[in-house]
């Protein structure tokens, strides 16, 4: 897994934990995050929607796992309540945009990565006033971000 699969995963198993829509109370003990890629509830693959709240009760971030991989579209928030992030993924893998924001009044782009099938495709960045910074491909980069956001 690259990218924002490995971004605080210590803080993110203690959220889902908290914010788990389980009638029963999931503890970080039950949680484990595979050698597979897979989040595991229990020993088995977990599945279903996920979320978190930052302290002043804004949502710090949503998204779904099915069969213990990250499903659909996954967003992170600033605490300011802007987007920060949203993943689109397809059975844990990238499948369509990677998008970062700028936390500002507009809420502008930073950079947006494309994927297909996990393989990746394209990259842009621009400025937080929305100037265009640069163009990545696979054989200008292959594997990270545009430029060191």
């Amino acid at each position: 897994m690259n990218g924002w699969s490995h971004r605080g995963i210590l803080a993110i198993v203690l959220a889902l934990c908290a914010c788990s829509k389980s009638t029963k109370e999931i503890t970080p003990d039950r949680v484990r995050f595979g050698e597979d890629g897979k989040w595991y509830l229990d020993g088995k693959p977990w599945s279903g929607k996920q979320s978190a709240q930052f302290p002043n009760g804004r949502l710090q971030f949503e998204g779904e796992l099915k069969e213990g991989l990250q499903h659909g579209e996954w967003k992170w928030y600033y605490e300011s309540g802007n987007v920060e992030s949203s993943i689109q993924y397809d059975m844990g893998r990238h499948d369509g945009n990677e998008t970062h924001r700028y936390d500002n009044e507009r809420n502008s782009l930073m950079w947006v990565r494309s994927f297909r099938k996990g393989v990746f495709l394209d990259a842009y960045q621009w400025l937080d006033d929305g100037t265009p910074v640069t163009k990545a491909t696979p054989a200008a980069n292959a594997t990270g971000p545009v430029g060191t956001p």
